[in-house]
């Protein structure tokens, strides 16, 4: 059998790199991007179509990384986050196929992830207990049986919100000739119907070469994976599945009602939503999508798009999160319009709305300077540089997922310029959007209206299914089987891995240091850094958060959200919105408040602001960060309800989505300093806070005009004071040094002042307490104290939050308790140290185990080779770059508080060398096994049956 054949090179000038393309006569295809770049990235995908919803897709993800032919130990995928330099490791399980991916800057740690990940796909050992731990299982608790296992309790958590059960209902009823109509994560009621030999035959068919791509990128030694791949191949090429195909247009319209979790305290518009969806072509071709981003971004893109404007404008509802165009989540493309947070009585008064919105447009088109803004914001996307979320390498390969899957040519998704031209060639009036909006909202029929009904005995109805499906089930198996499968995989989980069978990296293999972004040039108050950037220009300004009352600092986060959603000066907030459309990626704020690094008690506290935009358009915005602060309306008292409504819609859905972070806050609310304020200012604290202004300034309550107006004016005066104050300012990217930018920059704005310097709150009693919401699973954190990034126990808490999770909180929260995770950590920006579990089936037992692991670390054993996996982790998290322009925003940011390379240059020299004497001495010094604040996000249902006694809160 031939090797892997290059077919094709083409070059990506814009990205400064070539797309290769290589082929197998099987049908194994690799694209390699191929540039010197030492952060290496790799994926391999699979199309695994699922035919039910029985998660089949998902929890074979999960168990294919529980062990293989080479590698046959119970846990290499966690065991290798443990031995690894690797910048991003994961595995993902997408509607119709199933990827693979992960990055790393050090040559030998890729070598070896790519040696471990190869032989888990391809020779998995699908042991069936590992099924039962990471798919579903029947296990004894408290004398009866209850189903458990990974997956199932992390759908159980996943499906738990409005716009997971809207986007479901959607798929089922207008792709119902398509595998998206099923959930390939998995509807908990249907998991338990999925056989460990259908998993078996579901990998013999889908983990096939001939069914696969692999993609690469930077500096990777194609010979050695080519070799690699022909011995993989040579033993069963397998045969490969059909891409994806379109459904076919329906007849007419569908409606739909949609049941979804309400808890009984619980407002009906924390989960109330309405939507209509069009369903459109193939997604996967180029010039379809972008004409679909197009009218996205006409029709919603800013808060004077029309759409938008008359959805946002009209009283109600909070947020239209969920809607634009997508074309990522099925063949075909999808273009929805949802509003979330209104009343169930609403509903009714959404789809006129919408209609002569749309007929509006449809009659009259847009402007050309509307036209234009769209196409430049377009091209603002498409030229910026990521990766500050995923290494921007592993981005590059995740653009080119969707055109293998759907079998289309992949390298126009790469560089769309030619695409671009081609969308310009037909949009080149207002009559041509018009056209469009016609013809592809108002006149089609593949379309369907969803409403979200509020339902207070979904869980309730959930939890009786399941329950049934135990009773079936232990009618038809012998109890005494069942008890010796749950004591096989207990036994099972107790046992140790044999980690020296995988590959290994020693402290040796740590690169020696870390590269920071370094400043070109430096002036007063004013930082130059010129990293490629694509021709995109970063304007950010920094200002010393000023000393706070009370009112002021509750203030703060409504105040920095309103930068760049209101009116300034003469333009009202829909003006001066299409105005930034059409000169910048927009404006925008946020506040940074950490421990200082090295004064107990103390606080470095920045507020910031920042645009961005083309580098050959820098005079269109170098001035929008000035005016936006000193010049931002106060009179829109219906736009400033709006951003309060937005601000509760957006922390509610974000509750149950990242509960473990809301619990770790709220268990840090009484410690003072930084930590107390993440609860206060972004977490459940705020949520509190914002339903209590919106409650007082809704419009139909009397004297809701007056406070609202009295609102507007208290955010005018913050905002003056923000305006006044001494700034720094950085300039980031390739053109920042040209003289003609920097004179344009320099101008815009005075220096500001010195105010009186931020202080943040004292310490106060804080008791163990819950929030409940509507939710099945729970978010448990319990949180200690302790010491600022500079302190000498820093670096061995750190290591220590790391090993307690490998050694302790994973075997004992995700292997044997079922929840979808367990970890702690130590933060030095808050100077607190974290236990927590997401998505979790039991409440006191987990904390029960946070504290089994806090008395082992006391008592932590000598073992070089526990702490050297867990120093690695550490680095790991130290060393994972940004994109170009994220590391030097990153400097910048740093540098201001005090974080600076040298600080942290001295930390990882700390962390390489901890031992586990420091680790016992700093956890006896700060983790006490009986301390501690625990705090937990729960259902009143669950904190009942817990017995907890603790105090409880409604959000």
């Amino acid at each position: 059998m031939s090797d892997l054949t290059l077919i094709a090179r083409v070059p990506v000038p814009s990205l400064r790199l070539d797309l290769e393309t290589w082929r197998h006569p099987c049908g194994l295809a690799h694209f390699h991007l191929a540039c010197d770049d030492e952060h290496r990235a790799f994926a391999i995908a699979f199309r695994t179509p699922p035919g039910d919803s029985t998660g089949l897709p998902h929890i074979l993800e999960h168990t294919t990384l529980c062990g293989s032919r080479k590698y046959p130990v119970r846990d290499p995928f966690f065991n290798m986050l443990r031995r690894s330099l690797q910048t991003f490791m994961n595995a993902m399980t997408y509607p119709d196929f199933t990827a693979y991916p992960f990055a790393s800057q050090v040559g030998k740690d890729y070598t070896n992830l790519l040696d471990v990940y190869l032989d888990a796909v391809f020779a998995p050992n699908l042991h069936v207990l590992d099924f039962a731990q990471e798919g579903h299982r029947l296990t004894p608790v408290k004398g009866k049986w209850e189903r458990q296992g990974v997956v199932f309790n992390e759908m159980k958590g996943a499906m738990n919100g409005t716009g997971e059960q809207m986007s479901l209902a959607t798929a089922q009823a207008l792709l119902p000739d398509t595998p998206y109509r099923f959930n390939s994560g998995g509807e908990p009621v249907e998991i338990p119907n999925l056989t460990h030999a259908d998993l078996v035959a579901f990998h013999r068919r889908c983990y096939r070469p001939a069914n696969a791509a692999v993609f690469t990128y930077g500096r990777v030694d194609i010979a050695d994976l080519h070799r690699r791949l022909a011995t993989i191949i040579a033993a069963d090429p397998g045969q490969a599945m059909p891409p994806p195909t379109v459904q076919a247009a329906l007849a007419g319209p569908v409606e739909r009602e949609v049941l979804v979790p309400r808890d009984k305290e619980q407002d009906e518009r924390d989960v109330s939503a309405t939507a209509l969806s069009w369903v459109w072509g193939d997604g996967a071709h180029l010039d379809e999508a972008l004409t679909g981003e197009l009218l996205d971004r006409l029709l919603l893109g800013h808060a004077g798009a029309p759409l938008r404007l008359a959805l946002e404008s009209s009283g109600l509802g909070r947020s239209l999160d969920g809607s634009g165009y997508s074309a990522s989540g099925s063949r075909n493309s999808i273009f929805t319009v949802q509003l979330n947070g209104l009343a169930v009585a609403d509903y009714a008064r959404f789809r006129p709305l919408v209609q002569a919105a749309l007929e509006g447009v449809a009659r009259d088109g847009v402007s050309r300077e509307e036209l234009d803004a769209a196409l430049h914001q377009l091209e603002l996307a498409r030229r910026e540089i990521q990766g500050d979320h995923f290494p921007h390498g592993l981005e590059l390969c995740f653009r080119l997922l969707t055109p293998w899957n759907c079998g289309v040519e992949a390298v126009p998704f790469l560089d769309q310029s030619a695409a671009i031209i081609r969308l310009r060639q037909r949009f080149t009036d207002g009559a041509a959007v018009a056209a469009a909006v016609r013809s592809r909202f108002l006149e089609h029929r593949h379309r369907g209206y969803f409403q979200a009904k509020p339902d207070t005995t979904f869980h309730e109805r959930q939890d009786q299914a399941i329950a049934v499906g135990v009773a079936e089930s232990l009618a038809h198996t012998d109890q005494a089987q069942l008890t010796r499968a749950a004591e096989a995989l207990a036994e099972r989980q107790r046992t140790k891995d044999d980690a020296s069978q995988l590959p290994d990296l020693q402290l040796s293999d740590v690169p020696a240091e870390r590269r920071w972004a370094t400043a070109a040039a430096r002036e007063d108050r004013l930082t130059i850094f010129t990293p490629g950037t694509n021709g995109i220009l970063h304007h950010l300004v920094a200002v010393p958060l000023p000393a706070l009352d009370d009112d002021e600092l509750d203030l703060l986060p409504l105040a920095t959200q309103c930068i760049g959603q209101l009116g300034v000066g003469d333009q009202g907030y829909a003006q001066r919105s299409a105005w930034l459309a059409g000169r910048c990626a927009g404006v925008g704020a946020w506040t940074d408040i950490i421990a200082d690094p090295v004064q107990v008690g103390q606080v470095r506290a920045w507020w910031f602001c920042e645009v961005k935009g083309l580098a050959d358009r820098f005079r269109d915005f170098s001035a929008v960060v000035d005016e936006t602060l000193r010049r931002t309306r106060s009179d829109e008292h219906d736009r400033l309800r709006e951003q309060v409504e937005q601000s509760v819609q957006r922390l509610q859905e974000r509750v149950v989505a990242a509960g473990h972070q809301f619990a770790a806050r709220a268990a840090a609310r009484g410690f003072g300093g930084a930590a107390s304020l993440g609860h206060r200012l972004a977490g459940l604290g705020r949520l509190a806070a914002l339903k209590r202004t919106a409650a007082n300034i809704a419009a139909d309550k009397p004297g809701a005009a007056d406070r609202l107006a009295d609102l507007a004016a208290r955010v005018r005066r913050l905002l003056d004071r923000l305006a006044r104050a001494q700034r720094n300012v950085a300039l980031i990217g390739d053109a920042a040094q040209r003289p003609e930018v920097l004179a344009a920059f320099r101008q815009a704005g005075e220096p500001g002042a010195i105010l009186p310097a931020f202080r943040a709150p004292e310490p106060a009693a804080a008791e163990p307490k819950a929030w409940t919401t509507s939710t099945v699973v729970n978010y448990c954190a319990l949180a200690f104290p302790t010491v600022p990034a500079t302190h000498a126990d820093g670096a061995a808490l750190a290591v220590a939050g790391r090993l307690v999770t490998n050694q302790v909180l994973h075997p004992r929260i995700r292997e044997q308790g079922g929840a979808y995770g367990g970890s702690a950590g130590w933060n030095g920006s808050t100077t607190t140290f974290a236990l927590t579990s997401y998505r979790d089936p039991r409440l006191a037992a987990t904390f029960e185990d946070f504290r089994v692991g806090l008395r082992w670390l006391r008592d932590c054993p000598d073992d070089a080779r526990l702490v050297k996996e867990a120093i690695l982790g550490v680095i790991a998290d130290i060393d994972t770059p940004a994109s170009p322009s994220g590391e030097a925003r990153g400097r910048f940011i740093g540098d201001l508080k005090g974080i600076t390379p040298a600080m942290l240059d001295e930390q990882r020299r700390r962390v390489l060398a901890v031992t586990a004497a420091d680790i016992r001495r700093a956890a006896a010094a700060w983790l006490d096994p009986a301390g501690g604040i625990p705090a937990v996000v729960t259902s009143g249902t669950l904190l009942k049956d817990a017995k907890l006694g603790w105090a409880e809160e409604a959000v």
